[in-house]
């Protein structure tokens, strides 16, 4: 059984049941990470009774794979694997040799652990398993493995083993040895390169094992082919308990000041803390309980509900580069290969906000790494034709475009051709409405001058190039775009994307005369080359786009032509419930007013204040049913304008369907990781939703009531202006007012 802890059921996520036939979803679920280290739930034993996808990430590790040549997130090497042998049998799980299964994640402490009862030749022996990636300290791991032989006496052996079979897959091939050596008598250290991109890795492992009233056994090294291990053996007495620990430190070449990989893995795991696995152990559980103190989202309602959100922000913290701003967060984080890695929107719209009102550090690493890779999103322009930055749909290490042109259809594994790298280019101004509500909330004015100028500019830039004037309708007109739906594409004047690039345009504008008013020299301004003419030229763009405004019955078109597609019912041509294979469903789609996810209501989600309430109601009316939540985007979205509209009801189902997306994995694809995005979202349907949290013109937070019937309480903490406030709401009122001024009368919103 697992060591017994004061961790409540609503900060744990508990399999008590073994579900081997489920085992790679909980293997998602169950990811403990740093933002550096990603390491999925896996059994750390030879697992073969049921799928397992025992992969390590680590944070910007890619290489090129298959022949398309894009690079992917590489799973590093197995620093975890285990082999076990009980009076010489070595240990396997079968269906009728487990009791009192259990594999808990630790969200308050940022532990998981695993704990079964063996069966086998009449002998019953306990198993515990505990793992952790650091948050105090981004480069380590840390493993435990305790052994306990219930009914029987006699010898165990223990190897811990680092290195291994490359996972399965065009990836695996992609780590190749270098080196590897034991270092002494207790520590391992391992060098392995990507083949393409040649990144050097490195694992240096230090283990230790002690045995309950009898002396610590002294290991044995291992070799095997590429993998080296430590071999304890022990003979131990009926319900005498062995404990294996370990602590692991991963450097890459890429990593910033690093200059030895080797030397930095060795130099970690040195020092009385530095080796011992309790003191690291406690480092990291106060580091999480520091965390917490501030982006705990504390909900007196439903357990699930209070479990889903403090998942959302457990794996929304550990998946954020504590240090890198060269990283960023994938749209699964490290918790799978799912979309190779990549980055998308989904970071700064869905991500960021989370961290902009609790961490506004991680925030500002999150803009940098985009800031920093302004010269791959100029050479994407350049090539297709425009000025300035163009943001690529699929990000990696460079800047470059990642998206692939075909991805296989589910159905069939035949080529899919995929058009959103080309087309979807509101991306662009996705990353400056991210970076000026950065702005707006810390009010970095450091940020603003170098960082948030240059991206606003470079990107008025490419809107600049991008629109071409229609003399017909005398507005400028942005053609052959895919907008957030993205089931339509090749479309015209997008509704989402028109409003964004003007807004970009003349926010640019705007930017840069506060620049030169505020530093007379105009240095920066120089250095971008901004003039009189370009700043007016980009006010004059901004207020001659085509604009799509609500009609005479309110509604706001989607894009050009929407309004004449047929009527469906998107249930019939949902990617879930749809038999056909996926090209015949989209040509069906595209004829059709179908919706993959929000597209105007998305507008209405980030531009809200440009539209009064009726036209609001009359698009939520419209859009709503037409939308087939085919992508995690979408509930909470969807969501947060219910709670705006006051449609509380709504808002709490689509919370629902946000916050359980991959608990229940209701898409069907958790196995390949994990929707960060939909983390995100959920927390911003409850805090930005539910309590309504906005930041008002005198640059301090504002909330208002919305609580769902279910929820009686809701407390949150939100750091604005490098003040922290505490958020309270409940039935009929909410609350925020400065952590410190206790005695201070609060702002009230009823």
């Amino acid at each position: 059984m697992i060591a017994r802890t004061d961790t409540p059921p609503t900060w744990t996520l508990d399999e008590a049941d073994w579900q081997p036939r489920r085992n790679r979803v909980w293997e998602s679920l169950c990811t403990v990470g740093n933002g550096y280290l990603g390491v999925r739930g896996f059994p750390e034993e030879p697992f073969d009774a049921g799928p397992s996808d025992g992969a390590i990430y680590v944070a910007g590790l890619f290489d090129e794979s298959g022949a398309d040549g894009i690079p992917s997130l590489v799973p590093a090497v197995n620093f975890l694997s285990v082999e076990i042998l009980l009076d010489g049998a070595a240990l396997r799980m079968t269906p009728g040799g487990v009791r009192e299964y259990r594999r808990v994640l630790d969200m308050k402490r940022g532990l998981l652990r695993r704990s079964f009862v063996h069966v086998a030749e009449r002998r019953s022996t306990r198993l515990d398993f505990e793992r952790f990636a650091s948050l105090a300290e981004p480069h380590l791991a840390g493993q435990s493995v305790a052994v306990t032989p219930l009914d029987w006496s006699g010898p165990v052996e223990v190897r811990l083993w680092v290195g291994g079979p490359p996972p399965a897959g065009p990836l695996g091939e992609r780590l190749r040895p270098v080196h590897g050596r034991h270092m002494g008598r207790q520590r391992i250290l391992l060098v392995a390169e990507t083949a393409g991109s040649r990144i050097r890795l490195a694992h240096a492992c230090r283990a230790g094992a002690w045995v309950r009233q009898a002396a610590p056994p002294r290991p044995g090294h291992l070799t095997d082919g590429a993998r080296l291990g430590l071999a304890y053996r022990a003979v131990l007495e009926c319900c005498q308990r062995a404990v294996f620990e370990r602590l692991v430190t991963t450097y890459t070449s890429r990593d910033p000041e690093t200059t030895s990989v080797e030397r930095c893995c060795l130099g970690d795991l040195t020092g009385p803390d530095g080796s011992a696995y309790g003191a690291q152990r406690r480092r990291h559980v106060r580091r999480w309980a520091e965390r917490w103190r501030r982006a705990d989202v504390a909900i007196d309602g439903p357990a699930d509900d209070q479990r889903a959100i403090r998942f959302a922000v457990f794996q929304l913290v550990a998946a954020c580069p504590q240090r890198d701003p060269s990283v960023s967060i994938a749209a699964k984080g490290l918790t799978g290969p799912g979309y190779r890695g990549h980055v998308f929107w989904d970071t700064e719209i869905f991500m960021l906000p989370h961290f902009l009102w609790t961490h506004p550090g991680s925030a500002n690493r999150l803009l940098t790494y985009r800031w920093l890779l302004l010269d791959g999103a100029r050479r994407k322009a350049r090539q297709a034709g425009y000025a300035g930055a163009m943001f690529p749909w699929e990000s990696a290490e460079s800047g470059e475009e990642t998206c692939p042109s075909h991805v296989p259809d589910p159905k069939t594994g035949r080529p899919v051709r995929v058009l959103t790298g080309r087309l979807q280019h509101h991306v662009s101004a996705d990353v400056v409405y991210a970076a000026w509500q950065y702005v707006r909330v810390t009010g970095d004015d450091h940020f603003r001058e170098r960082q948030f100028l240059a991206l606003a500019v470079e990107t008025a830039r490419f809107w600049a190039s991008r629109a071409r004037f229609n003399p017909r309708r005398r507005r400028y007109d942005i053609r052959d775009v895919i907008g957030p739906d993205e089931y339509h594409e090749h479309v015209d004047n997008n509704a989402y994307t028109n409003h964004l690039a003007a807004w970009n345009l003349r926010l640019a504008a705007d930017e840069a005369e506060r620049m030169r008013a505020v530093h007379a020299r105009g240095r920066l301004l120089g250095q971008l080359a901004v003039g009189d003419e370009e700043i007016a030229r980009w006010r004059a763009l901004a207020g001659a786009m085509f604009l799509p405004a609500p009609g005479d019955d309110g509604l706001i078109e989607q894009h050009e032509g929407f309004f004449r597609l047929e009527q469906a019912d998107p249930r019939e041509l949902s990617s879930v419930t749809s038999p056909d294979p996926e090209s015949v469903r989209m040509r069906k789609v595209r004829r059709c007013q179908v919706l993959k996810q929000a597209d105007v209501l998305m507008l209405l989600a980030l531009m809200g204040e440009r539209f009064g309430p009726p036209v609001k109601r009359r698009n939520w009316d419209y859009y709503e049913p037409r939308t087939t939540h085919d992508s995690s985007l979408s509930p909470a979205v969807h969501s947060l304008v219910a709670s705006d509209l006051g449609l509380t009801r709504k808002a709490y189902e689509y919370f629902r369907r946000s916050a359980l997306l991959d608990l229940d994995d209701t898409m069907g694809n958790t196995a390949a990781g994990l929707h960060l995005a939909a983390m995100g979202g959920t927390w911003q349907a409850v805090v930005a939703g539910f309590a309504g949290l906005r930041v008002g013109d005198d640059g301090r937070p504002r909330v208002r009531c919305a609580l769902p019937g279910a929820w009686r309480r809701l407390r949150t903490c939100v750091q604005c202006r490098k003040r922290w406030y505490v958020i309270e709401a409940d039935a009929t009122s909410a609350t925020v007012r400065p952590e410190a001024d206790r005695a201070l009368p609060a702002a009230v919103t009823r």
